[in-house]
């Protein structure tokens, strides 16, 4: 019984500019303030430093530095631990991703200047939070770097806020804020599709989380708007082009394309044998493998190439096999193979009581004989065809031969007695 999959296959070769994970990001930067000017700066929350304009007192680069000299806090009043000192709103792209950098240092030693810094979506909610940021000592700074936030508004805003009172000694130096946005490295990918599929919605390929608003162009209409979809025999092989707005259409949002390449190619075939009868002392090597495979999988949970068909017991078994290609398609057959208990030579004979034993065998088998040779007898073994690939002469009750160089498989073994069968049975070969 057959049933195999020859229909076409579209193949998928997409190539994505799109935003898919951090580490595909090319940071680049929106804002980089370094302070460079003399007038009031415009975050810093009012009243809570002396100096409101860039100093000179200690920079990281250029000349200028955002020098914060915290108000004193006395019986509550001034910049006590927990103030907010500078707030800053910044434009984005909706869903894009986004992180903050600032460098920190201070003049006097301690831990007067622990900051705790904040990020906020514009409706309010924390994006980011870092609870304790301590300033080095100068010469010496550090650099604070936000985790990666992305938000659903069009601004955020970044807070930073004193962790322990103002007082004596009591200063920061902040340095080079950077804005950076993720704008995702151009990348690709290849999807297979069977075209045992009347359709295939090409949006559905892309791996990379698009947005529903985009349009479709190419060489033939696809239909269900955003979906793209594409059906079998209709619509033309070609470049198929998805536009789209993942990050918004505010200005400076980047928009996005995706490609995606559909041309057919051939499905993979398997063929096992035609469904058969065996005696239950026979056994069938069914093998499913062929050109472009990479992958089995039997009715009986194996995931080689082949296996080995065999019964004790009058039965009819079916075996069936899904194989998978280089580019994801599938194919499959079946057999069904009836084993009935044949009369004759073709049984099972135990005439001579032995025992062969490892079985399954890796390297050696040893035969053992229960009773004295009377004749000369001759120990045959034969593979799946029914080669005979040992023959030897037993002159012992006892004796071992190696089988380090055949293949794994079932093989069948014969006790023969001046051309007489006294003993049939199975031998597995197996490491």
């Amino acid at each position: 019984m057959k049933n195999v999959y020859t229909s076409l296959l579209i193949f998928l070769a997409i190539s994505i500019y799109s935003q898919k994970a951090n580490a595909q990001c090319n940071w680049q930067t929106i804002i980089n303030d370094g302070f460079e000017y003399s007038t009031i700066i415009p975050d810093l929350i009012p009243s809570t430093t002396y100096q409101n304009v860039p100093q000179t007192f200690s920079v990281h680069s250029g000349a200028k530095s955002m020098y914060m000299n915290f108000v004193n806090c006395v019986s509550g009043t001034g910049t006590c631990a927990g103030a907010l000192v500078y707030v800053r709103t910044l434009s984005v792209c909706e869903n894009m991703p986004v992180r903050i950098s600032l460098w920190l240092t201070t003049t006097f030693t301690g831990g007067q200047s622990n900051m705790k810094m904040v990020i906020r979506d514009g409706n309010g909610l924390v994006l980011d939070s870092t609870a304790n940021v301590l300033a080095p000592y100068s010469p010496t700074w550090t650099q604070y770097i936000s985790n990666s936030v992305t938000s659903t508004t069009p601004t955020i805003t970044f807070s930073m806020y004193t962790n322990v009172d103002g007082g004596p000694g009591n200063d920061l130096s902040c340095d080079d804020f950077k804005f950076e946005k993720c704008v995702s490295v151009s990348s690709s990918q290849a999807a297979s599709i069977c075209s045992n599929l009347d359709s295939l919605n090409l949006l559905s390929s892309l791996n990379n989380n698009p947005v529903t608003t985009g349009t479709w162009t190419g060489p033939s209409t696809l239909t269900n708007g955003y979906w793209g979809t594409y059906f079998n025999g209709i619509n033309t092989q070609g470049t198929y082009i998805y536009s789209s707005t993942p990050y918004g259409t505010a200005v400076g949002c980047p928009s996005r394309i995706d490609t995606v390449v559909a041309f057919n190619s051939p499905n993979p075939v398997v063929n096992l044998p035609l469904d058969t009868t065996l005696c239950t002392t026979q056994f069938l090597s069914l093998n499913a493998g062929a050109a472009g495979i990479t992958s089995y999988l039997w009715s009986t949970n194996a995931t080689t190439s082949n296996i080995i068909a065999s019964s004790s017991t009058n039965s009819t078994i079916s075996y069936s096999v899904i194989v998978t290609n280089q580019a994801g398609c599938t194919g499959s057959d079946t057999i069904n193979i009836s084993f009935i208990i044949c009369s004759g030579l073709g049984d099972d004979v135990q005439e001579i009581k032995m025992s062969i034993f490892p079985n399954p065998s890796s390297d050696f088998i040893q035969l053992q004989l229960s009773d004295p040779i009377k004749k000369d007898l001759h120990f045959l073994l034969m593979d799946v065809q029914g080669k005979v690939v040992m023959n030897e002469l037993i002159s012992s009750q006892q004796v071992q031969f190696s089988v380090i160089d055949f293949p794994n498989g079932m093989y069948q073994y014969r006790m023969m007695e001046e051309n007489v069968v006294k003993a049939t049975g199975k031998l597995m070969i197996q490491r």
